[in-house]
């Protein structure tokens, strides 16, 4: 069936939570397809909570919900009584400078960020009013409609005005399947990480004709309308610009923005693309990304004007003063999706042991990361799941779990003394510039965290280039990894990406030692498949725990993530996300 009603539709109103569970319970889509619709904010949890309530007082809270957020919808529409006018000047920052501008070929996150304003998708995260900014659902985008034949079949039309910028070597030709297609090769992207979501399941994309591609999976994968507009891709990038590797430093848009200037070290600049196939967007004229990875210029930057938004949250030590300073900004507040922490090798004595990496977490003082990052008394602790609503739980309310990861350094002495290790030194321990100032204090800490139970650690700081090619990917051995790792939208990906065995997302230096866990790769194949949810959700918990024992990583922590707009900026509606553009798109200035 057609659905391109259904998403018009879906892009003027967000649709009712009772109405995506009655569907999905009709078409038989599994749990994890409810998960996607109900993985990220405190509406969800309410809802997980009302599951164990009686039936009225459930239908009784889902409509208190929903009229908030049609009453969202409603204000936003009355702000929107004439066209946002076209003009003005975006400025976002952003702690470095990125490797490249094709993510593909030299990885790393910084490339995707960039990617979303000229390489378009054929779905993206919906953006609709009053959604929460980790409420992650999909809504067709360079796609017009698709159909669904069965199961394992679909086919997606392009939109017929989606053209490229006019300039070479495409010179303003259409969008067509072939491109998409191409994004999809085995023989170009099928050892790329960023595949790991969708490439299970996937059989094959063609072309069949100008405007229509087909993609054949091995069987029903309920995530992949979110997939598919996953943030970190494959985006649908013109074969010619594969050519001597031109995707390195330029990008040729068909999407929302056009590369205009690029001052390495300083800045990129952005303009409107006035081709864009979802014209009028975006009503920004022109959009600056500046690098800056000092926290004290960033704060006085958004206090003078220079910097008006952000795409990816303000650090936690000047969220209070920009609160005080800029009076009238819009601002969002959720919890951190990321996933990261130490990651010790499982090939290098004495880290074999599960005991030892125990004690690595249990000597862990979490409340002093958040400290030293300003976020005592907003963040939270990963497990082997970032604070995924309805899915993550808890350690420090949950005994089972929290065994392992609360802060007792006489249990890890104790742990490491019947591993038979009598202190340890001059073991690597390698961090990394990419992700600020604070990330590089906190791993400071850790340093002297396991100083204090006699295990010496040697500090190495990588440059973000370094880092992505080596710790971030878990290709360097002997030594323990400390990184930021891969922000997930749904508990399948965060799962998968870093405790399947031949994942090349996996930060985890020898991974494939996980092979001989039978449990894991039982508890992994369960979750994904699992169509009941507190089935689902048991065998989730299940490998939180499953994980704890083994600490196979040592989980971080995660701090809430901060969006602000300053108040001469509407249309403000962020998405938690390394693809941001469709919240950018979506801002206009109001004080033009």
């Amino acid at each position: 069936m057609t659905r391109s009603n259904y998403w018009t539709r879906l892009r003027n109103r967000r649709l009712s939570r009772r109405a995506v569970l009655r569907s999905a319970a009709t078409a038989g889509v599994g749990a994890t397809g409810l998960a996607l619709v109900g993985c990220g904010d405190d509406d969800d949890d309410q809802q997980v909570v009302a599951q164990a309530q009686p039936q009225q007082e459930q239908a009784v809270q889902q409509e208190a919900q929903e009229q908030q957020q049609d009453q969202a919808a409603v204000a936003q529409a009355q702000q929107q009584d004439s066209p946002p006018p076209i003009g003005g000047e975006l400025r976002i920052s952003d702690t470095s400078d990125l490797a490249s501008f094709d993510g593909f070929l030299t990885f790393g996150y910084k490339a995707f960020l960039h990617g979303h304003n000229c390489y378009p998708m054929l779905t993206q995260f919906s953006n609709n009013p009053g959604q929460s900014s980790i409420d992650f659902q999909a809504e067709l985008w360079l796609a017009d409609s698709y159909e669904q034949p069965d199961d394992a079949t679909w086919l997606f039309t392009i939109k017929e005005n989606a053209v490229w910028e006019d300039r070479a070597p495409v010179n303003g030709r259409a969008v067509t399947a072939e491109d998409v297609a191409f994004s999809f090769e085995e023989e170009r992207y099928g050892g790329y990480p960023n595949r790991g979501a969708i490439q299970p399941s996937l059989v094959g994309v063609e072309a069949t004709d100008d405007r229509t591609v087909r993609f054949d999976l091995n069987g029903p994968l309920a995530p992949f309308l979110l997939y598919l507009g996953h943030h970190a891709g494959p985006y649908v990038m013109p074969p010619e610009l594969l050519v001597d590797e031109m995707s390195r430093q330029t990008m040729i848009s068909a999407g929302p923005f056009l590369i205009d200037e690029y001052d390495p070290g300083s800045r990129v600049t952005y303009k409107r693309n006035p081709n864009y196939f979802d014209a009028p967007k975006p009503y920004a004229d022109s959009l600056v990304i500046n690098f800056i990875s000092d926290n004290s210029a960033i704060a006085a930057a958004f206090l003078s004007g220079e910097l008006n938004t952000t795409w990816f949250g303000v650090a936690p030590p000047i969220v209070e003063e920009l609160e005080n300073g800029i009076p009238g900004a819009t601002w969002d507040y959720e919890p951190n999706l990321v996933i990261g922490g130490v990651f010790p090798d499982l090939a290098l004595e004495p880290f074999t042991d599960p005991r030892v990496r125990q004690a690595l977490s249990s000597a862990i003082d979490r409340d002093s990361i958040l400290a030293a990052g300003g976020a005592l008394e907003t963040g939270k602790w990963s497990t082997a799941l970032p604070p995924m609503a309805g899915w993550w739980v808890d350690p420090k309310e949950d005994d089972a779990l929290g065994e392992y990861y609360r802060y007792n350094p006489e249990r890890a002495m104790q742990l490491l003394d019947a591993a038979g290790v009598d202190g340890l030194s001059g073991v690597p321990f390698h961090t990394t510039t990419a992700y600020g100032p604070i990330f590089a204090e906190q791993s400071q800490v850790v340093q002297a965290n396991l100083l204090d139970v006699g295990v010496e650690v040697h500090l190495v700081v990588n440059e973000p280039t370094v880092h992505y090619s080596t710790i971030f990917n878990g290709s360097t051995t002997g030594v323990i990894g400390h990184t930021l790792s891969v922000a997930s939208i749904e508990p399948d990906e965060a799962l998968r990406n870093v405790f399947i065995p031949d994942s090349p997302r996996s930060p985890i230096p020898n991974g494939e030692l996980m092979a001989e866990d039978a449990r894991l790769a039982e508890l992994l194949n369960m979750q994904r498949v699992e169509r009941d949810v507190e089935a689902r959700r048991q065998q989730i918990y299940d490998l939180q725990l499953h994980i704890a024992e083994q600490m196979y990583s040592v989980p971080w922590v995660n701090a809430p993530v901060s969006q602000i707009a300053r108040p001469e900026l509407s249309g403000v509606q962020f998405i938690q996300t390394f693809a941001p553009a469709p919240s950018l798109e979506d801002m206009w200035f109001n004080n033009l």
